[in-house]
């Protein structure tokens, strides 16, 4: 069982309109309520490759209620904390000119007990699982060492973690050293506190990650690809060139191959082309989460992998 964390899910509505213009009504063409947060994201990847996922965070009101509902229809358990205060909503705008503008909620803030409330589920979950993906960024209310103290419990039951967040969460949560953390180019600048020029400054900056006890570094680089360094293997993939619908998801589908590819014990170089693959093809369709197995394979096959070490 793979256990996923979303602190601050949210309902994403997706919407299409010919041209989004500023200042002016704008009528669109169609729009689709969706599950959301990095986390579930992460989810509905998984489930859609028919892994066993258990999903968990903080819900509230009517929004967290569709959640629950949408991940119990696509066959993922849900073992979320209760909140008092409402889900957020995400609207996520893709206009036939290629352009993607994305309105994001803050979130809910979340009370002292319901944290605690959290941390106290959160470990008999870990218990129950052979993976941790956490995902996304954290609720109002919610402090910056929050991600850290989960990554002790799971270190406390042996279970590997996977990370995927930002800023201080993200700084805070390799002082706990996850096994994995996914950042970008501009997380990763964020981290390292410099400017990260070219190729080269990325595998540096990975490296002195790597010093902090982090086994495993992806930067994701949009369409450039990813650069994955570890003590022993460092490696650069690039897609092929793909038509952009919705890039909303992306990296999530990276995580979701990297979740796979660790917990099945498959070669490192075969997960990042996997992973690669896959978070192509999801730009290439209006919803994130549905994802052509054959679109999948066309890009694998294009897809190229250089080793850095």
């Amino acid at each position: 069982m793979i256990l996923t964390v979303t602190l601050n899910p949210a309902v994403d509505k997706t919407c299409q309109v010919s041209r989004l213009m500023i200042g002016q009504v704008n009528r669109m063409t169609e729009c689709r309520n969706l599950p959301g947060g990095k986390g579930i994201n992460v989810t509905k990847v998984l489930r859609q490759c028919k892994e066993e996922v258990n999903a968990t965070g903080f819900l509230g009101g009517y929004n967290g209620m569709f959640i629950s509902d949408e991940l119990e229809r696509m066959g993922a358990k849900s073992a979320f904390t209760k909140i008092a205060k409402e889900t957020r909503t995400n609207l996520n705008i893709i206009s036939e000119d290629g352009f993607v503008t994305e309105v994001l909620e803050p979130g809910p803030e979340i009370s002292e007990q319901e944290r605690i409330n959290f941390l106290e589920q959160f470990r008999a979950l870990v218990n129950e699982s052979e993976i941790i993906v956490i995902s996304g960024s954290v609720a109002r209310g919610i402090e910056d060492d929050y991600y850290a103290k989960m990554i002790e419990i799971c270190h406390e039951a042996r279970k590997k973690v996977l990370l995927d967040t930002s800023g201080e969460p993200l700084k805070r949560a390799i002082e706990a050293k996850p096994y994995l953390i996914k950042p970008n180019k501009r997380e990763l600048e964020y981290v390292i506190g410099r400017k990260l020029e070219n190729e080269a400054d990325v595998i540096a900056a990975a490296k002195v990650l790597l010093e902090k006890g982090i086994e495993v570094v992806v930067a994701t680089m949009g369409e450039k690809g990813l650069v994955c360094v570890t003590k022993t293997e460092a490696y650069r993939v690039v897609p092929p060139k793909v038509k952009m619908v919705n890039t909303v998801g992306s990296g999530d589908c990276v995580v979701a191959v990297l979740t796979m590819g660790i917990k099945n014990g498959d070669s490192l170089k075969e997960t990042l082309k996997k992973a690669v693959a896959l978070s192509a093809a999801s730009v290439t369709t209006f919803e994130n989460g549905e994802i052509s197995e054959d679109k999948v394979r066309e890009i694998y096959k294009k897809a190229e992998i250089f080793n850095l070490s």
